[in-house]
């Protein structure tokens, strides 16, 4: 689980710094990722309260001081399995999947309420977590409380000219890496699974993460007598 602590400025460059002595030169400094916050904030009024998406991980571990929460939805936006992650989940040579919004369907998820006065720094906890590795870009979108109101919340799309998008991969492969990737973040099907359970609980009915649970499930049970044996 991610604490506030991890993403501290600190902590997420020396992140940046293990990645690019890697050969990940394509991770983002913090004066990028500030660029990057102060271009998103040009569609935020000043002084208001700010809603944040959640589709993922950030449902089960926000690592977020916020005032409200509420199941919501959007149109026009999915969750897909769509980019490597080759370090947190997975290795080089064995890279997990991680989730990021992609065009088209609708996606259920969590809304999370800032106060005015935490807006600036809880999205800078917020950029220092989900921009790392200039995968998304950042979209405000109209998101719908169950309560019936809607509000603009700010969420993270996936940018396919990234060098690690994948979204055309097949659903068996993608099923793979879930199954079997591990990195120094944990299991990638830990993800998976704590997501979709997250997900159930809000009365949240996604088939396309039952189907991957389903898949990574089998392959795991197929796996285990191979692994008994050896």
């Amino acid at each position: 689980m991610l604490t506030r602590e991890d993403l501290t400025s600190e902590r997420i460059d020396q992140i940046v710094a293990d990645a690019r002595a890697a050969g990940y030169d394509f991770f983002l400094s913090s004066a990028q990722r500030e660029a990057s916050l102060n271009e998103a904030l040009l569609a935020h009024p000043p002084g208001e309260e700010a809603w944040v998406f959640a589709y993922g991980s950030l449902m089960w571990n926000p690592a977020l001081e916020y005032t409200e929460v509420q199941p919501c939805k959007v149109d026009g936006w999915r969750r897909s399995f769509c980019f490597w992650t080759p370090m947190g989940r997975g290795t080089p040579e064995l890279p997990g999947l991680m989730l990021a919004l992609e065009d088209g369907g609708e996606c259920e998820g969590i809304a999370y309420r800032l106060s005015p006065e935490l807006v600036r720094s809880e999205l800078g906890i917020l950029w220092n977590r989900e921009m790392l590795a200039g995968l998304y870009k950042a979209r405000w979108v109209p998101t719908k409380l169950r309560n019936g109101r809607i509000v603009n919340a700010v969420t993270f799309v996936v940018d396919p000219r990234h060098c690690q998008y994948c979204g055309d991969l097949p659903i068996e492969r993608a099923a793979h890496h879930i199954a079997f990737a591990e990195g120094r973040r944990g299991a990638c099907r830990d993800y998976l699974t704590n997501t979709a359970e997250h997900a159930r609980s809000l009365g949240i009915h996604d088939p396309y993460l039952e189907e991957m649970v389903a898949r990574v499930t089998r392959l795991r049970e197929e796996q285990a007598p191979v692994a008994a044996e050896a």
